[in-house]
């Protein structure tokens, strides 16, 4: 009696189960597939036990040998595997398997199966919002350079570089001359673009190891690791001249674009901080933006 209802549980819980339950032999055959299994699979019970383990699971999957061997050391194990539908299409589970013996002493396995496609693409959105958080913690959204925050981290570090192995480093501050004016006259569209172009061309003419960030606004930096004031006025100058020279378009009519620059040369005597060359840098600016499109550095 007690037998009786025992498989008359077993029964429903096989049948009105959510995950895919599969009754198997561990070396791959499969004899009974649950109804969730078969809605997991696309496939018919008798499509299942035809085609066994090698047409369910992803022979492809570097972890499935590593599985049947643990298995077959511990008798049970718990792990994640790529299943394959009947349109060949592969999605990740989470699979739990013991094997075990039966009154006449014969071997079976018992696997349960979930499919987690949906927790892995949570996992995927997550670590996705994760990362642009982290981007975007230190880089500006509109140009893709090196934020203030940033920059201000990076300098600081160069700082103590030169200051170890006393190597020059300097400074330039940039100011895009009459962002104001191009933004009447072209909205903030255009405004914007030319940030985006006058960023790209900095970028573009700098060393690989120079820094460059937006300070703010119209205003970019670039760190010069290695360059004394006067290689820094050249540098500063080329830039310029660059800036001068570029193509900005905007709804096809192009925009005429100069900076200013102040440039500062780290002083290892008196410059505590970042805030007191980069001071420097901005006193030189100012009297570059009485100019306009110049360069100034003392």
């Amino acid at each position: 009696m007690d037998r009786q209802i025992n498989d008359t549980i077993y029964r429903f819980l096989f049948e009105n189960s959510f995950d895919a339950i599969f009754l198997t032999n561990p070396n791959g055959e499969i004899y009974r597939a649950n109804p969730a299994a078969c809605k997991m699979l696309q496939r018919t019970k008798d499509e299942i036990c035809q085609i066994g383990r090698s047409g369910v699971v992803d022979m492809n999957d570097s972890r499935l040998d590593k599985c049947i061997v643990e298995r077959l050391k511990k008798g049970q194990i718990k792990t994640e595997l790529n299943f394959k539908r009947k349109d060949n299409s592969v999605f990740p589970v989470e699979l739990s398997s013991t094997i075990f013996h039966d009154e006449d002493g014969r071997i079976w396995s018992v696997i349960i199966v979930r499919d987690i496609s949906f927790l892995k693409k949570a996992e995927e959105s997550m670590q996705k919002a994760e990362r642009e958080f982290a981007y975007y913690a230190s880089y500006d959204y509109l140009t893709g350079l090196l934020n203030r925050r940033a920059f201000m981290a990076e300098i600081q570090q160069e700082m103590g570089r030169s200051e170890r192995e006393s190597i020059a480093l300097s400074l330039l501050l940039l100011d895009i001359d009459y962002l104001k004016a191009i933004n009447d006259k072209y909205g903030h569209l255009g405004g914007d673009q030319v940030l985006k172009e006058v960023a790209a061309c900095l970028a573009e003419h700098i060393r690989p190891y120079d820094i460059l960030g937006r300070y703010g606004g119209d205003e970019f930096i670039i760190g010069l690791p290695g360059s004394a004031l006067a290689e820094a006025s050249i540098v500063a100058e080329r830039l310029r001249v660059q800036v001068e020279r570029s193509a900005i378009l905007f709804n096809q009519e192009r925009i005429p674009v100069t900076i200013s620059i102040g440039v500062a040369c780290y002083n290892h005597l008196t410059d505590e901080n970042a805030d007191r060359m980069i001071m420097r840098a901005d006193k030189n600016l100012y009297a570059a933006k009485i100019k306009r499109n110049t360069v100034h550095s003392a």
